[in-house]
């Protein structure tokens, strides 16, 4: 199985991520937020850039796993601060998506554990 072919439930979660992210930002009250959403959104793109050239290489994955976590940092932001508790499910979708793209990618580059 190629490196490609085991990244797709890397790529399937992004677009996930993507898509409960598009529906936070169409349900969000707070303009204010929209710039934090558009830096997550570009977070998620690099994760998404990174896994397009994936290998072994450890400093390629080491720079996408980066991005993983900057997006989880980010989205932890956006989750505390949120005022509706409708949402969390939303939340709870991009940490879930990105959980399973670590761990997608760890295993295809046979970093996991």
């Amino acid at each position: 199985m190629t490196t490609t072919e085991k990244l797709k439930p890397a790529y399937e979660a992004l677009d996930g991520c993507d898509a409960a992210l598009s529906e936070l930002e169409s349900l969000c009250c707070r303009p204010e937020r929209s710039p934090r959403m558009e830096a997550l959104a570009e977070t998620l793109a690099k994760t998404r850039a990174g896994l397009d050239s994936a290998s072994e290489d450890h400093d390629g994955t080491d720079s996408t796993l980066a991005h993983i976590e900057d997006a989880g940092s980010q989205i932890g932001w956006l989750q505390v601060g949120c005022c509706a508790p409708k949402r969390l499910p939303l939340y709870h979708t991009l940490l879930e998506g990105l959980t399973i793209t670590q761990r997608t990618l760890k295993r295809a580059t046979k970093r996991g554990h």
